[in-house]
């Protein structure tokens, strides 16, 4: 016979769903520590993938003379440099050529975001292999100078005088310094430009004394000199011009710009003369020197000074549509180079075109143009034999 106190205690169910409630919240709450946790090292791994992919690339691209010991460790220190500028943990990387192709694998450890259940850290493992080009990639460099040939520009009308001649010479050592091979093919063109609104030969100015015809014009252009055969030619051009016009201080930039991006860029698959190859890719580039505003699009002075260029966008929206043209310019390594203020308000327009890049002031233009654009091509250097691969 059952005591009776056992009886009730037995057909009492008070707390009892508490007490079931309390069994059954540790697991659930590991099973949610667990999923923080994985989608936690997911993100991460799908940081370190991306860095990985970019890395194998770096390692793979450029000169296809490079040594497996180059090759590999630019790999790891694009990974290293793209970890730390991420604020990521580090993580240990390594790189191996084979039979032509590069692969970077890394492991990093992810620390728990909820570590009640977990005390040691997940380990995120990524991995990528890219082909390593065997042919040459033969590169053309067509460059438009647009110099603002207004007053106050004399010092980097000189500058560029003396600097042009070599700039094709200098780019390539640059690159070749950078670890990039050098262009196969260079020509530069250069555009003075002032004011359309003002600067005009067929018109007259007093100069205290009488009325004189204006001794410069809105805009004096050259055709393509091939560097360096050329360059006696271009050296007699840019000895034409001098510092000038330009009427108040926002000048035409625009049309200047306009002007270089409808240049007879090289085209791609065009043949090289002398060299009996093709171009695999062509980088076309407008450089600007200005310390003046812009002039803003449309300027109806200047469009109906009776010299306006007829190919000039009367609106900012064409003037972009017409930059992202690829039947106008080259799309894949398109570049605008700024040497001056880059941060005037006029300039708005200019800084929102891909490919733009400020390259510092008037100064840093006339002593370190080479570097700067340099720089920026290292970025934009694509191999197209290069193929990624998981």
């Amino acid at each position: 016979m059952t005591h009776p106190l056992f009886s009730r205690f037995a057909r009492n169910e008070d707390g009892s769903i508490a007490m079931i409630f309390v069994l059954a919240l540790v697991p659930i709450l590991g099973i949610l520590a667990l999923a923080a946790n994985y989608s936690s090292a997911a993100g991460l791994r799908s940081e370190y993938q991306a860095i990985a992919d970019s890395a194998v690339l770096a390692g793979s691209t450029a000169a296809t003379t490079d040594t497996e010991a180059v090759r590999q460790q630019r790999a790891i220190n694009w990974f290293n440099a793209q970890v730390a500028l991420k604020n990521l943990p580090p993580a240990s990387v390594n790189v191996v050529t084979s039979n032509g192709v590069l692969t970077v694998t890394a492991t990093a450890q992810a620390a728990p975001i909820i570590n009640s259940f977990f005390t040691g850290n997940m380990e995120v493992k990524v991995a990528a292999s890219a082909q390593i080009a065997q042919a040459k990639i033969r590169r053309v460099l067509d460059v438009a100078f647009c110099i603002d040939a207004t007053g106050s520009m004399q010092p980097t009308i000189d500058s560029v005088k003396v600097r042009a001649n070599s700039f094709a010479a200098d780019l390539n050592s640059a690159l070749q310094a950078r670890g990039l091979e050098q262009f196969d093919y260079t020509r530069i063109r250069a555009v003075f430009y002032r004011d359309f609104a003002v600067d005009d030969k067929t018109k007259t100015y007093w100069d205290g004394y009488n009325n004189v015809p204006y001794p410069v014009g809105a805009m004096t252009k050259s055709s393509f000199f091939v560097m360096p055969t050329g360059s006696s030619s271009l050296t007699t051009f840019l000895g034409t011009e001098y510092a000038w016009g330009g009427g108040d201080e926002p000048e035409s930039s625009y049309e200047c710009i306009n002007e270089g991006m409808s240049s007879s860029w090289f085209k791609k698959g065009d043949p090289i003369p002398g060299l009996g190859a093709k171009a695999d890719a062509i980088y076309p580039v407008v450089v600007v020197w200005s310390d003046a505003n812009a002039l803003p699009l449309p300027h109806d002075p200047s469009i109906n000074s009776g010299q306006y260029p007829a190919n000039m966008p009367t609106s900012e929206i064409l003037f972009a549509g017409k930059w992202n043209n690829g039947s106008v310019i080259d799309q894949e390594n398109k570049m605008l180079v700024h040497f001056g203020l880059c941060d005037y308000p006029s300039g708005a327009l200019a800084r929102s075109l891909g490919g733009y890049m400020c390259g510092g002031t008037l100064s840093e233009g006339n002593t370190n143009m080479v570097n700067k654009i340099a720089d920026a091509m290292v970025v934009r250097y694509r191999n197209l034999n290069t193929r990624l691969s998981r």
